[in-house]
């Protein structure tokens, strides 16, 4: 008996953690149950930035009789042009493709340069019959016709790509997890919920055992799929007690709704490692009421608070252009969502995806969008291609100074010393990035400086700009320190292999910032009484990881020279007498080499709060 040779390609956007073939990987589960013995399947990994002829090089590498996709809106115009060239260079190929791209815009797919045939919806069951119509002799033409999609009701059937072997964690770059399918709400501008009604669930059984079985793979990080975890808020803190107990090493990545935080989902997400998407999409209640969501805005702002006090970490979504939206609107939403202090804000235009609501109601709304992916809106009665355009910049403004920066700990005390709101804020960021150029900056902390000093120096205030400046440089190099962003060369330059450690780096400061941290510390967040209080004195300081914590070395001159001659290769071996304690003292702090086995205060402090946290009484 023939086997045939199947090839399922994933194009991710790009590569990360996040750039799992799971569809890929659970067709092949189902395969292995289904036919077992006739189908052996293979699976290509590629991305966007390859060329088409990389791409088609990697499938004809596997010598497949059939070639299928995974199709989404990124990888619509990709795929099908890869396609193009099999079916050139090898007409015999089936080829055919599913996923929500061709069961929500499936015209122009199939094509004799292109397609035989699509799967619409659910693939696991529609998969195994249409190849099972192809292990038969049957023609691709026909199988259309003889297939039903459809959800699949009960997800307790479908064997684990994670544990059967189809997708082993420890080659993956990361894992995406599947908890359950469907979604109970019915967003317009969202595909998630149509063809299924209610949330279906995997067994809690199987969801034990990849859990496990992620844990002995050694896996750092989960993205967990399901668009609403916690809307049975009774299951996800079940769920989040598996977590804790199972994985306390493992980051979770969670999408929720704030409306079904409580104070004891608060605590249990606290107890995980783990990072929350909210959905915020509009601070608009009328312009959300078109879409089919609601906001209390009062009620939103208290579940988060919540969360905050808990010390989770979240960020939110918004969406600009709206039916019914303005850039006026949008400026609200922008306003309110960055006064809640996410630890990021991800924005995004409208795109009126092919088989959602909201593409049924477009015209009614006079929405005029793309007619292919991404689908985005041109504009609207109500937003132009102007307010697009800036709201565009807006956004791109946010992410660069806000969210790449790492602005959270400080955003808020440089809005109230300006008093100016977050909109105000970043349309004059957005001017002064055209002005100078600056767009493509890479040392954010250093441009986050240079404008938020000019604010200030416009308004004639210099002092006042020097601490800001001050706040800044500790928050931005500590959050970059704890990121691993920076540090020194972790290479001993000097004969003698002394080196400081590689998670550090010096900080220039206008003040001791070792007399910052203490008033901001103890709530004094006014730069004006900050300038009273911290003598104008040029400081040269030391930052650098403890415990996986950031600490602020401030030394007396010789201390600090020894340190720079060290880090210079200047240093030939340790020195006597009273700069010979201080550097004992410095290499069991773990300054000198990587010994963190000893405590030592001189001169260090830690930051008041973690470096994506606001700073209190801000």
């Amino acid at each position: 008996m023939r086997v045939a040779k199947l090839t399922l390609v994933s194009i991710h956007l790009e590569p990360s953690p996040r750039a799992v073939p799971l569809a890929a990987g659970l067709l092949s589960a189902v395969l292995r149950e289904a036919h077992p013995g006739r189908i052996e399947t293979r699976l290509v990994d590629g991305f966007l930035q390859q060329s088409e002829g990389e791409l088609v090089a990697a499938i004809l590498a596997e010598e497949p009789d059939w070639v299928g996709f995974s199709m989404y809106v990124w990888n619509r115009h990709r795929m099908q042009a890869v396609a193009r060239r099999l079916k050139r260079q090898r007409p015999e190929l089936i080829l055919f493709a599913g996923g929500p791209e061709p069961t929500a815009a499936p015209d122009g797919l199939v094509a004799p340069d292109g397609l035989d045939f699509i799967l619409p919806g659910e693939g696991e069951r529609v998969i195994a019959e249409a190849l099972g119509i192809l292990l038969e002799g049957g023609a691709p033409a026909t199988i259309a016709g003889r297939i039903t999609p459809g959800p699949i009701p009960d997800l307790s059937g479908l064997p684990s790509p994670y544990l059967d072997g189809s997708l082993p964690p420890e080659q993956l770059p990361g894992i995406v997890w599947e908890l359950s399918r469907g979604c109970p709400f019915r967003c317009d501008f969202c595909y998630e919920s149509r063809g299924s009604r209610g949330v279906r669930r995997f067994p809690r059984q199987r969801l034990e055992a990849e859990l496990r079985r992620f844990v002995s793979a050694g896996i750092e990080e989960i993205f967990v799929l399901d668009p609403t975890f916690n809307f049975e808020p009774e299951q996800a803190k079940e769920l989040l007690r598996l977590f804790r107990d199972l994985a306390p090493g493992i980051r979770f990545s969670i999408e929720i709704r704030a409306e079904y935080v409580d104070r004891d989902m608060a605590e249990l997400f606290a107890a995980v490692h783990c990072s929350l998407q909210i959905g915020l999409q509009s601070a608009d209640p009328a312009v959300l009421a078109n879409i089919h969501r609601s906001l209390d805005r009062e009620d939103f702002e208290n579940r988060l608070l919540l969360l905050h006090e808990a010390g989770v970490s979240y960020g939110l979504d918004l969406i600009y252009g709206l039916p019914g939206d303005t850039l006026g609107g949008f400026l609200d939403s922008l306003d309110f969502a960055l006064a809640l202090l996410p630890n990021h804000l991800d924005i995004f235009p409208l795109a009126v995806l092919p088989g959602t609501r909201l593409a049924e109601t477009a015209a009614g709304f006079g929405l005029e969008y793309e007619p292919q992916q991404p689908y985005r809106l041109l504009a609207s009665p109500t937003f132009s291609a102007a307010d697009l355009a800036e709201a565009d910049r807006l956004a791109r403004a946010c992410d660069l100074f806000y969210n790449r920066g790492r602005a959270v700990p400080w955003f808020g005390l440089v809005l109230e010393n300006l008093a100016v709101a977050p909109s105000v804020l970043l349309r004059r960021l957005a001017d002064w990035l055209d002005a100078a150029g600056a767009w493509a900056d890479t040392d954010l902390t250093a441009l986050q400086q240079r404008f938020v000093s000019d604010r200030f120096l416009a308004e004639e205030r210099p002092a006042v700009a020097a601490v800001a400046a001050d706040v800044i440089a500790y928050f931005g190099h500590s959050a970059a320190l704890l990121s691993g962003d920076c540090g020194l060369d972790g290479e001993p330059p000097a004969p003698s292999g002394l080196r400081l450690h590689p998670d550090s780096r010096w900080v220039d400061f206008n003040h001791d910032p070792s007399l910052l941290l203490e008033n901001l510390e103890i709530g004094v967040t006014d730069f004006q009484i900050l300038t009273c209080l911290l003598p104008p004195e040029p400081c040269r300081a030391l930052l650098y990881l403890c415990r996986g914590e950031v600490s602020l070395g401030v030394f007396a001159d010789e201390e600090r020279e020894l340190l720079e001659a060290i880090a210079e290769g200047r240093c030939q071996g340790a020195p006597t007498g009273p700069l010979g304690e201080f550097f004992e003292a410095a290499v069991a702090e773990g300054i000198i080499d990587d010994n963190y086995s000893a405590s030592w205060s001189r001169g260090s402090r830690r930051p008041p709060r973690g470096p994506h946290e606001p700073i209190p009484g801000a």
